[in-house]
């Protein structure tokens, strides 16, 4: 038997296994032992995705200790609005298999975004498989390459894509059977997502026009000033103009002290609609 039909051999075998734990609480570690079959994955987050909530971690795999105060902490306590993902789904990103390239800004490889919550906890690549129990809620799966393993290959992300109406199908009966049925996730939370944007959005509202905030957001996320242009209908100089404003108001000389800055302030946030988080962690310095 040549290495192929071996690895076809153990994935029909850990599809039976997978499929006699539908009803399992456990379920995502068999999705996650059967993908392994083919293709050798890290990293691993199931999210539950709900509209106007904040995101929730329902299983997480492989993310070491000392890793998760940025990775996990971080990310659900409001950086999730600057990930490409997080903003993908909730702009209406249909069920189905993405690597990450295919949603990122152009310029979110050099971001401080990538940096600090990519680069810092060794994450060298990411994919997700996106699934929509119902209207208004998405679980995405997310898979990762860490530390020195190199990124998916073209060959690796075919074999993910092709795994896809597996994983939508056994997630659809997990989704019925398993966590439709648990308390934490059959009811959305309070609304807390909604006072975080407040927060993203009002950040600098003291300080900065409308237009200079719309492009503090743009950069955050990942997009060059030409992207940034594009999005906003201006020209890449008022871009870069409006960057050099905001930069001069806020005492910056740089995107990574804008991001350092922006991480600060947000947990500042009353969400109330005018209140500036900046403002209030400026007066919690002083």
């Amino acid at each position: 038997m040549n290495p192929e039909q071996s690895s076809i051999e153990q994935w029909n075998q850990a599809l039976g296994t997978l499929f006699s734990h539908l009803d399992d609480p456990d379920f995502p570690r068999f999705l996650v032992q059967a993908i392994n079959q083919l293709v050798p994955v890290e990293a691993v987050l199931l999210v539950l995705e709900r509209r106007d909530e904040i995101p929730t971690l329902l299983y997480d795999l492989e993310i070491p200790a000392e890793r998760r105060k940025i990775h996990i902490d971080s990310y659900f306590s409001g950086a999730y609005l600057l990930d490409p993902f997080c903003l993908a789904v909730a702009e209406g990103l249909a069920p189905g298999f993405y690597h990450l390239s295919e949603i990122a800004p152009d310029d979110f490889y050099q971001s401080d975004y990538y940096q600090a919550y990519y680069r810092d906890v060794s994450l060298v690549d990411d994919a997700y498989f996106v699934i929509e129990p119902k209207d208004g809620s998405k679980l995405s799966l997310g898979i990762g390459r860490q530390d020195d393993r190199p990124p998916f290959s073209a060959h690796e992300l075919q074999l993910l894509r092709s795994m896809n109406p597996v994983v939508q199908g056994s997630m659809m009966q997990y989704w019925r059977n398993v966590l439709e049925q648990a308390p934490s996730t059959a009811q959305p939370a309070s609304g807390m997502r909604s006072q975080v944007e407040a927060a993203f959005n009002n950040f600098g509202l003291s300080v900065l026009t409308e237009r200079e905030r719309e492009v503090v957001h743009l950069l955050l996320r990942g997009h060059s000033s030409k992207s940034a242009a594009q999005k906003l209908g201006i020209s890449p100089d008022t871009v870069q103009m409006h960057r050099k404003n905001l930069y001069g108001k806020l005492d910056l000389s740089s995107q990574s002290e804008l991001f350092s800055l922006f991480i600060a302030a947000l947990p500042h946030g009353s969400g109330k609609p005018e209140s500036d988080p900046l403002e209030a962690y400026m007066k919690e310095k002083i």
